[in-house]
């Protein structure tokens, strides 16, 4: 567990339970990690989303229809479920670090790995519609 070094003002306003989480270095790296990989998904979609047509087809029935046609507007609803991902497993992974620092890193590889399945999730879709 590698410590990252916080002036004393910041960690002495934070709580107790907290303090670990913000100290650890692997931690923060697979934070800026699921960050760095949604930041891409949105730019991506923003460098395509000139050559989509008006409506997208966002979701599929088992067998391969179409059953969800929003606008295309509405597929950067990915990035953005992504952050929330991202958000809501690091603010856990902050709670559960003191008593499982494993399941807290467990968390922070799931926040990369479900930014990677949404990235596999727009590339389909692009494809899918543009081709």
């Amino acid at each position: 567990m590698r410590q990252a070094s916080f002036p004393p003002s910041v960690l002495n306003r934070t709580p107790l339970w907290l303090q670990a989480a913000l100290r650890d270095r692997y931690l923060w790296a697979m934070v800026i990690i699921a960050l760095f990989v949604n930041l891409g998904l949105f730019a991506f979609l923003l460098l395509v989303s000139s050559q989509l047509p008006p409506l997208v087809p966002l979701h599929f029935d088992s067998a391969g229809q179409p059953d969800r046609i929003e606008a295309k507007q509405m597929i950067f609803s990915l990035p953005q479920i992504g952050l929330i991902m991202i958000v809501g497993n690091i603010v856990f992974a902050g709670v559960i670090y003191r008593r499982e620092p494993i399941a807290a890193y467990l968390l922070g590889g799931v926040a990369i790995a479900a930014q990677f399945l949404l990235w596999f999730a727009a590339v389909s879709i692009v494809r899918i519609v543009i081709s």
